[in-house]
């Protein structure tokens, strides 16, 4: 990164200091002890940051005084840019963001590695940890490191602007160890430039940094350079034959002219270096068999270097064992001997950890990564995050173990230590320009760790943009690494399993073309360490297979098998490799299956598998995809031939993989295949199979990950799990488990977000009367509903509104954008400035913030689920949610059943069913079962279709009003009448003690997108559902338990109406539905709070919503087809989501009439969820609503609020009464059919809820 890059960053540095910060911070350096300035460091007790006694028991403005002390630093920097109004300013608004801060927060919510910040070990152990502690202390380490920076700057921007040396080195040639020839007179000029420029950029840094980091880093900078390595090479040389081989000095000098040497090779992989290199460091080890010196640890890790690299070279990978006990005890004895070698010591434990590496890859055992885990360099501290090597070990190492443990943990270290490598392309500090040689060989290797980690991100997250990065970091690993390097093939078999791994997530033929061809390149070029590698013949075997599969051609599967065929056979590697190419073998000879129907493909693809997973490491949990692979081929081979024998070992396979810990997405496939595989033995022996399924549910939703990767691993995995339950249960006549599993499956996600919300009850509002445990739930519980749909859109018109609120503030900002945009401009005018500098910026921004947030959410969700299993086995209900127990016997079940039905409609390929609970007269509650044999899934479905496609063309005008009542509306709504209504309503008739008025529908699936209360006969008067009972329609029957339990409250109304929303079409009909509530609310003496046009602002709206009880909504609306969560509610200055909606607490709202479209249209990809408007509110709290189906007519809405509203007010007589609103909308829809109004303005206004 240049150096006007820098002022950049630390102009977004300073600019977010601004904001609190509850979220992980980044770590501040320590002021080295050879710094020019005289501020203490960041943590020292004895600095100006407080220490934990100045902070415990003081005042506040003894914390601020603190706080003043802490940045100070920073302000007498920023007085050059920025005048003393606005240091003021600045100051000012530090101090009262401060101040907002909670005094405590969950450690949990702190990823591991930012816990360093904490006061004391002490305080990491403990559940919640003081926060504006933390944040002054952290606040601190940022100020400091900005203030170092910018001076820094000013250094940094004086070196460039003198001239530099014009000469061009020539590549410099290999040459042997014993060559004394001086190097040619240009390229000494050139090296004497060179070396000068390194000289005073080292000066400049050291001033600024200290001298731990930058010597090592500037030592692996200069490592990259073969001018600067062939000079050191021959210097060294000179002196080892002047220096007589008694001397003490003689063995140090042949070690570093081998570690010379092998830096050399890394670059050149010349044999001659490599070879002369381990002779001279294995010379110079020897000579200290007798003792251990103060220069033995790099005498040690130079031999141990050499080791490693000749055991990728020839193979050899016991020689890894040697290099790793000779490592291990020279580190052991040294660490007492010599304290104060810490550059030598760090140096022997990254080269161990180096050799552990490869000797993982060679070999697969865990226990090596976890070594190198525990060894002391890799505790991460502020100064080795800058060093390249360090930062590729950390994340290669965590990204294995993730690989294969699964353990969300690692990933989140793995990102955060490769996140570092980001300015790998253009590094403020980093190898010498030297045209015509090789890069540094970790700049390379850091941008394929950094593609690699990205990758995988992807399937945590299912984010493609994480695909996207990957591919790019990938291709420039690729363009910076030489053909003929021994690496290269591996890049490029990386690069394109990348390119593979997102064609399989968005099906674009093109990556899968360029992946084909890339591998038909690498398949053909030796690698370093094939030993330690997955071969690039057997991935170009497994993409052929791949592409002949997509574009149906059986010889390109066929010569993707025989490629297989031939990495498996020529393969020396370990056991957990070969383990992975036999399962591609299997992938692909089932890809020629598919194709060609030959048994014998089957055949060999389960020979192949099972093969795999035997040879699989036990602890690996890629086992999990194995055997499901193989469970799935076993069952497919068992329903072709009828072998009971294949059934039960695909059971058994399935059933261990669904039963044991490992990526809930599998398991859960695997028990619905476990599932389809025990059907033919019964609904008893599925549903064995479903409960194991229904219990994994919960776990893909799991808290940890944002609402949005919820979401798209339920559509990913698309799973019929509860009405395929509820079905098995029917037929074995246990109607009440039915219901269950119906309300097990239903709403995954509302149900997480409801378990949120009431734990948040629990919280640290009353902290002295609650238990610990409590009082952290709580915290964690705020914190994870908060932060599950991510950061809230902010829109110019938000900001507008903002600056209304707080003039002063706004000003505050104004006048540092000025100072911020002023310091921009400068960095843009100097000539070192380069186009995208702060697009890599702000890229790099915006990744390390996502990063940090996902670890957070992790261990704050992990952390969580302990303390409610804890509190649950305590007695302490801390989830709030109470088991309804028997079902039959449960009072306020019952107590609702007074007013009305409930009907569950299951809908399932083996059976359609309608399951009523009623009440019986001695207050039970009763199960009646009607089959609907004249329903079927695929009717539904084309129904549904038929309705979109229909609404489609009416909108676009192809399609006539009345074309779409007669050709879509009444054959769907007759199909309803006849397979499903009338059955349900004889049942009524026939079992209930009086006649049916209300009835509450919970449909399923697909029918959760009909309009089943207009369903009806449309034969002359005969009448139908709108004209016999009273329809609502709840999500799950638990949504309304709580709705019918809510304390009542008086009217206190809320109208919210949009008639000229900037972007949408007008709605002139908005100001008579207003006054029509101001009427209604005047019969009652109550005057309503009305929020129109601009006032109806998203800050100002979300504010007055939990502090009314009626609530009525007329503006336009939107369903997000691509992801329900971001349908929306439109304001004046932007939308108002469904993500924000649900953070809301609206438990004090009685009704809502949603007078917008699609409020209630619902997620089609995800029906049984009820992803929309009306949904959210009512999980917010709202105990009854009105809303639509689809787009209204603002006309028939304002009708219809006219009659609800006259209705529900009683005209004046009597208090208003919000639980008849489904009786006043059955009213006013009955009206407008009878005036004989077209279906598509009566049908969309629905109930929901009480």
């Amino acid at each position: 990164m240049p150096a006007d890059a820098l002022e950049e960053e630390i102009s977004r540095a300073f600019g977010e200091m601004l904001s609190a910060r509850s979220d992980p911070p980044e770590k501040g350096e320590d002021n080295p002890p050879n710094a020019t300035h005289n501020d203490p460091p960041a943590n020292s007790p004895s600095g100006l940051a407080p220490t934990a006694n100045d902070l415990s028991d003081s005042p506040a403005s003894a914390q601020s005084l603190s706080l003043c002390q802490a940045v100070e630093p920073l302000f007498k920097v920023l007085d050059r840019d920025a005048g003393a109004e606005e240091i003021t300013q600045l100051k000012n608004s530090l101090l009262e963001e401060h101040e907002q801060f909670m005094d405590q927060l969950p450690v949990a919510i702190l990823p591991e590695y930012a816990r360093s910040g904490l006061r004391t070990e002490q305080e990491a152990d403990q559940a919640m940890y003081d926060a504006k502690e933390f944040s002054t202390t952290n606040l601190k380490g940022v100020a400091d490191f900005v203030t170092r920076a910018m001076r820094l700057i000013d250094a940094v921007k004086e070196h460039s602007e003198r001239p530099e040396a014009a000469s061009t080195p020539p590549t410099l040639r290999p040459s042997t160890a014993s060559s004394s020839t001086a190097p040619p007179p240009d390229l000494t000029q050139y090296l004497s430039s060179a070396l000068n420029r390194t000289k005073t950029l080292t000066s400049t840094f050291l001033k600024a940094f200290g001298g731990d980091w930058v010597s090592r880093e500037m030592k692996r900078a200069l490592q990259g350079n073969l001018i600067y390595l062939g000079s050191i090479a021959m210097n060294l040389s000179h002196r080892l034959q002047s220096t007589p081989e008694s001397s003490p000095d003689y063995r140090d000098l042949q070690s570093s002219f081998g570690a010379t040497l092998l830096s050399v090779y890394e670059l050149t992989h010349d044999d001659r270096h490599l070879d002369a290199a381990v002779g001279a460091v294995s010379l110079a080890f020897s000579a200290d068999a007798e003792g251990i010196l103060s220069t033995t640890m790099v005498k040690v890790r130079n031999w141990a270097y050499s080791q490693r690299l000749l055991a990728r070279r020839d193979q050899k990978f016991e020689l890894l064992t040697d290099a790793v006990n000779v490592c291990k005890r020279t580190l052991h004895t040294s660490r007492s001997l010599y304290p104060d070698a810490s550059d030598n010591f760090y140096a022997l434990s990254l080269e161990l950890a180096e050799c552990l590496l490869d000797r993982y890859r060679a070999f697969g055992e865990v226990q090596d990564l976890q070594d190198i885990i525990n060894l002391p360099f890799a505790s991460g501290s502020d100064g080795d995050m800058q060093d390249v090597q360090t930062l590729c070990v950390l994340s290669e190492v965590h990204l294995k173990l993730f690989l294969r443990m699964w353990n969300l943990d690692h990933i989140d270290k793995a990102l955060f230590y490769s996140a570092h490598l980001s300015d790998l392309d253009e590094p403020l500090i980093g190898p010498l320009p030297n045209p015509g040689t090789p890069p540094h060989p970790d700049a390379v290797r850091g941008l394929h760790v950094l593609a690699l980690v990205r990758a995988q991100r992807f399937k945590v997250v299912m984010d493609v943009e994480d695909l996207d990065a990957a591919v790019t970091h990938a291709r420039k690993a690729v363009q910076k690494c030489p053909e003929d390097h021994p690496m290269y093939a591996l890049y490029v078999t990386d690069l394109a399993l990348i390119l593979h791994q997102r064609f399989e997530a968005d099906e674009d033929i093109k990556d899968l073309d360029e992946c084909v061809e890339r591998l038909g390149i690498a398949a053909h070029l030796p690698i370093a360490g094939t030993y330690i590698h997955y071969p690039a013949k057997a991935a170009y075997g497994l993409a052929l297979a791949s592409h002949g599969e997509h574009t149906e051609d059986l010889r390109e599967v066929d010569e993707g098998i025989r490629q297989l065929q031939l990495a498996r056979r020529a393969f020396p590697g370990g056991a957990h490799l070969e383990a992975q190419i036999e399962r591609d073998l299997a992938t692909a000879l089932f890809y020629r299956f598919q194709l060609s129907q030959r048994a014998e493909d089957l055949d060999d693809a389960i020979r192949y598998a099972s093969s795999a997973l035997s040879r699989a490491p036990a602890d690996d949990q890629r086992r999990a995809a194995l055997g499901l692979e193989l469970g799935q081929n076993l069952a497919l081979r068992a329903r072709d031939d009828g072998s009971s024998r294949d059934a039960d070992t695909a059971i058994q396979t399935l059933r261990a993989v669904a039963e044991n810990p490992g990526r809930a997405s599998i398991r859960l496939d695997a028990a619905m295949e476990w599932a389809q595989v025990a059907s033919v033995r019964g609904p008893e022996a599925t549903l064995e199979a479903l409960e194991v399924a229904l219990g994994i549910l919960p776990l893909v939703a799991w808290a940890g990950n944002r609402m949005v990767v919820q979401y798209k691993t339920l559509v990913q995995l698309s799973a019929d799990v509860g009405p395929w339950a509820a079905a098995c249960a029917i037929a074995c006549g246990r109607l009440e488990d039915a219901v269950a599993y119906l309300e097990r499956e239903r709403n995954v996600l509302w149900s997480q977000s409801l378990q949120l919300r009431l734990n948040h009850g629990t919280g640290p509002a009353s902290t002295s009367a609650k238990p610990a445990p409590s009082v952290e739930l709580g915290a964690l519980s705020s914190y994870l509903a908060k932060s599950a749909d991510g950061l809230p859109e902010v829109t110019p018109g938000m900001r507008e509104d903002a600056a209304k609120r707080n003039p002063q503030l706004a000003q505050t900002v104004e006048r540092l954008r000025a100072v911020y945009e002023g310091m921009r401009a400068k960095a843009m005018a100097h000539p070192a400035y380069r186009p995208g500098d702060f697009d890599r910026i702000d890229a790099l921004k915006s990744v390390v913030q996502t990063i940090q947030g996902d670890a957070s959410l992790h261990g704050a969700a992990k952390r969580w689920g302990t303390l409610r299993a804890t509190l649950s086995q305590l007695g302490d209900d801390a989830s709030g949610l109470k088991s309804s127990g028997d079902l039959h016997q449960n009072a306020s079940l019952a107590g609702l059943l007074e007013s009305g039905d409930v009907v569950f409609l299951n809908a399932h390929s083996t059976r359609c069913d309608a399951i009523v609970l009623s009440r019986t007269p001695d207050d039970a509650v009763t199960f009646g079962h009607i089959p609907l044999p004249g329903m079927s899934v695929e009717e539904i479905r084309g129904w549904a279709d038929a309705i979109q496609v229909g609404l489609y063309d009416l909108q676009q005008g192809g399609m006539s009003v009345r074309d779409f009542d007669e050709v879509v509306m009444i054959p769907i709504l007759q199909g309803l009448w006849n397979s499903m209504a009338q059955p349900v309503l004889a049942h009524l008739n026939q079992h209930t003690q009086r006649r049916p008025s209300r009835v509450w529908w919970c449909p399923t699936g697909a029918l959760a997108l009909l309009p089943i209360h207009a369903a009806g006969p449309y034969d002359g008067d005969a009448p139908g559902l709108p004209e016999l009972v009273i329809s609502s329609y709840i999500p799950t029957l638990h949504s309304l338990l709580r709705a019918h339990a809510g304390a009542s409250e008086s009217l206190s109304m809320l109208a919210i109406g949009q008639p000229d929303t900037p972007g949408q079409n007008p709605l002139p009909a908005v100001h008579k539905e207003l006054t029509t509530i101001q009427r209604a609310c005047a019969r009652v003496s109550h005057a309503p709070t009305n929020m129109v046009g601009s006032a109806a602002t998203v800050h100002a709206i979300s504010s007055a919503l939990p502090a009314h009880t009626w609530l009525h909504f007329s503006c336009h609306a939107h369903q997000d087809p691509a992801y329900a969560f971001a349908s929306a509610f439109f304001m004046h200055h932007g939308p108002l989501r469904l993500g924000a909606l649900i953070r809301l607490d609206l438990s004090r709202v009685q009704f809502a009439f949603l007078s917008a479209c699609l409020t209630s249209a619902g997620d089609e990809r995800l029906p049984d969820e009820s992803i929309h408007l009306a949904a959210g509110l009512q999980f917010a709290g709202v105990r009854s609503a009105i809303a639509t189906l689809w787009t209204v007519d603002d006309r028939s809405a304002a009708f219809i609020a006219d009659r609800v509203y006259g209705h529900l007010m009683r005209e004046g007589v009597g208090e208003p009464d919000p639980s008849d609103a489904a009786e006043a909308l059955h009213s006013a829809v009955g009206a407008l059919k009878a005036a004989g109004r077209p279906m598509i303005f009566w049908v969309p206004f629905i109930h929901t809820g009480r």
